[in-house]
């Protein structure tokens, strides 16, 4: 797993208009993403299951930058992006996640 944090995004794309969603999100929207002060990757997961069948997973530079990034100017217009894509989505969830620290050992006896 990675030690740094993880935006994951999911979603589900109306599939009458995936094919034009995806044109956008490759051309548009990902370099957006990208351009996210504290966002150094992305990777896309194609789902066929129901439900949720858009995936895409950013990773953060480090655990400081989350804020940073969620704050910035280029994360605010890549949330307005999104706006021409609301009647088409629907399942949207976006989730954070970060390493635990590893816990110390604790024993209960009887």
């Amino acid at each position: 797993m990675s030690k740094r944090p993880l935006l994951v995004v999911r979603a589900h794309v109306n599939p009458e208009i995936l094919d034009e969603f995806e044109q956008w999100y490759r051309q548009v929207h990902l370099r957006r993403m990208l351009n996210i002060p504290g966002i150094v990757a992305a990777f896309r997961v194609q789902t066929p299951r129901t439900g949720p069948n858009w995936l895409t997973v950013f990773k953060f530079a480090s655990e400081a930058m989350v804020q940073q990034a969620f704050a910035s100017k280029e994360a605010e217009q890549a949330r307005r992006d999104w706006e021409r894509w609301l009647p088409y989505v629907s399942e949207v969830s976006v989730e954070v996640y970060t390493p635990l620290m590893a816990l110390p050992a604790y024993r209960h006896w009887n």
